[in-house]
């Protein structure tokens, strides 16, 4: 008997027990709040479901575009580079399981893009703009770790407290 329960609490811990990655313990859910451009790309708010709490990011044009196309389930006519992995990962079994905006580190912020196939799953680092924009291709939901809306807010009040310096004159 004491083998069977040994046995079945390894079969518990390997296939229940979540991934370092996937760990949801800190991490908060976050809807797109707004896309906005700007001349330098387009800026980015999530905001939590549950506070008002939200992050802003500047991402590219092109990622800020299939976000919203993500969005609207608008397609073109032929696909563009988040479409044709979205059509990899569906011949190859894998959907997108969640997205983990985990990190803010010297001013980038870090994501996860965690895929399933079966019981299998896999983490991969990503660019959260390109996280975001393949995961809602599949109704993915967006978490961000609690420190990171710490981080962003400490970024911030470090920014206001540099003084803007000359712009330097580039030498050829």
């Amino acid at each position: 008997m004491n083998r069977t329960a040994s046995f079945l609490f390894a079969a518990f811990a390997i296939l229940c027990l979540p991934l370092a990655g996937q760990q949801r313990n800190g991490a908060v859910e976050v809807r797109i709040l707004e896309l906005e451009p700007t001349p330098s790309g387009v800026n980015i708010t999530l905001r939590s479901v549950s506070s008002k709490e939200s992050i802003h990011m500047l991402i590219g044009f092109t990622e800020g575009e299939s976000i919203m196309r993500a969005m609207r389930r608008q397609r073109t006519q032929r696909p563009m580079t988040h479409d044709l992995f979205k059509s990899v990962l569906d011949r190859n079994g894998w959907t997108v399981q969640k997205v983990l905006i985990r990190d803010l580190a010297r001013g980038t912020f870090l994501a996860d893009l965690t895929l399933e196939k079966g019981s299998e799953t896999q983490v991969f680092d990503a660019r959260p703009s390109d996280a975001m924009a393949i995961g809602l291709r599949y109704g993915a939901k967006i978490f961000v770790n609690e420190q990171v809306f710490e981080q962003q807010k400490e970024n911030e009040e470090q920014q206001k407290e540099v003084k803007p310096s000359e712009p330097e004159t580039l030498r050829l």
